[in-house]
């Protein structure tokens, strides 16, 4: 082709009117067209044209699959009225409930903009990022109401106190464990309040030995609360509580059983027909013993 031919089909080419393709963003709640997400059932935005969405996001797409692969059907989280997120407390408050439903990986201020129907705009008003929402959640959770601390017992009945409040919380909310449980923990007032209320009822030893005896209680009660949390998301993620789970897979182990070969597998089969889990009773058990070597320690 010659130049002055190309020259003539990139001018006619430039001057076309060109077609402009967008994308509009609609929010669809319940009763304008019931769009929700297939995991969760929250409302959904919705391109008008493309492939519809099915979920909310990765989270639920991911709930989804597991759910599919293992054969259950998906526990949707209840879905209330949305209401106006008018201060930074709402939004912490709406965060921690969506990650009391869903865990602490749901908690993105994206997924958290759709679930209360309003824009991630307005949320930035009111917290920089995922950051500083996550440690707003940690201290509000960490504000609620306690019992008063021991007036009596020494430093045992303090730290005792201090550990089971510590349980309490990863209990009621077990994605707190997933922010606590690090090097690097969310440095709010609420954590700072906690770790002093630890060293206070330490204070007869050095500080070394106060911070170690501290790592000590506070690590066997994240390591106990690993479980709950586990128990948590898996029953989350596919329907079957722990009982249930626990009453399918024994009764696959009957031949290991009826075998002889393992005394201790008999006893829990027998056991687990009459008596729950209980992680409650297994905690104490471990704390005493915990704080016997503590005691063990400070005696020396």
């Amino acid at each position: 082709m010659r130049i002055s031919s190309l020259a003539r089909v990139w001018t006619s080419w430039a001057s076309a009117p060109r077609r402009r393709c967008s994308v509009t963003q609609v929010h669809v709640t319940k009763g304008d067209g019931d769009v929700q997400c297939a995991q969760c059932g929250a409302s959904i935005e919705v391109a008008t044209s493309g492939r519809p969405r099915r979920y909310c996001g990765r989270s639920c797409q991911g709930k989804a699959y597991r759910a599919r692969r293992d054969g259950v059907r998906p526990v949707r989280a209840q879905v209330g009225p949305v209401r106006r997120l008018s201060s930074r407390a709402d939004v912490v408050r709406a965060a921690v409930a969506l990650a009391d439903a869903e865990g602490l990986d749901a908690v993105t201020i994206g997924l958290l903009a759709r679930r209360t129907g309003v824009s991630a705009r307005s949320l930035y008003r009111h917290v920089s990022g995922r950051d500083e929402l996550v440690t707003a959640m940690v201290d509000a959770v960490l504000a609620a109401p306690r019992p008063a601390p021991p007036t009596g017992g020494g430093w045992r009945a303090l730290v005792e106190h201090e550990a089971r409040q510590e349980w309490s919380l990863y209990r009621r909310h077990p994605w707190a464990l997933r922010a606590l449980a690090t090097t690097r923990p969310p440095l709010g007032v609420g954590v700072l309040a906690a770790v002093d209320r630890y060293f206070a009822a330490l204070d007869a030893l050095d500080h070394q030995s106060a911070l170690a005896a501290y790592l000590t209680v506070s690590g066997y009660v994240q390591g106990m609360a690993m479980l709950t949390a586990a128990e948590a998301d898996a029953t989350r993620d596919t329907g079957v509580t722990n009982p249930q789970w626990w009453s399918t897979h024994l009764a696959k182990l009957a031949g290991a059983v009826d075998s002889g070969r393992y005394p201790w597998l008999t006893t829990l089969a027998q056991s687990a027909a009459t008596q729950p889990t209980n992680l409650d009773t297994w905690f104490d058990f471990g704390l005493a013993r915990v704080l016997d070597g503590l005691a063990t320690y400070t005696n020396k």
